[in-house]
């Protein structure tokens, strides 16, 4: 059991060939608002790898919980558009227990180094559940808010 509840439900991530353009027809047809989109390079372990990727992120300004949607990038969990959901993400007081559990559960980590107290957990008939601390939680809600810039801006 990793202890992961519907109430922690923190983010519905999402996949868009155009971020613009989902952005565009989630604000028409939802009546949301977004935070970010910019292209930021990023340091990432993708499937035991350490990497450079280049990301396009945005969230809403409404929830929790929130929506996020993500660019296609080639050659990671985020290479094919997803019309509906891409991963669910949780948070727990005790990420790092949780990670540890959904991977003693035969879940694959496919974002984040071996260990790390987060990531991406995809599951055989591959769902992705990611796992967020509350230092994360608060920093992704704080800017979400529009309270703090993601760094690099």
């Amino acid at each position: 059991m990793t202890g992961l509840h519907p109430g922690q439900l923190f983010h519905v991530g999402v996949v868009a060939a155009d971020l613009d353009q989902a952005m565009a027809e989630m604000s028409r047809n939802l009546g949301v608002t977004w935070q970010a989109g910019k292209p930021r390079l990023m340091d990432l372990c993708l499937y035991g790898e350490d990497r450079q990727v280049e990301m396009r992120i945005a969230h809403t300004v409404q929830g929790p919980p929130y929506l996020e949607l993500i660019q296609c990038v080639p050659d990671s969990p985020w290479a094919e558009p997803s019309a509906g959901v891409h991963h669910l993400c949780y948070w727990s007081e005790a990420s790092a227990e949780v990670c540890a559990a959904l991977e003693a559960a035969g879940n694959r980590r496919v974002l984040g180094k071996p260990g790390a107290d987060g990531g991406y957990f995809q599951s055989a008939s591959g769902a992705i559940i990611e796992v967020i601390g509350p230092k994360m939680r608060d920093y992704l809600t704080a800017f979400a808010r529009g309270e703090i810039a993601r760094p690099g801006r």
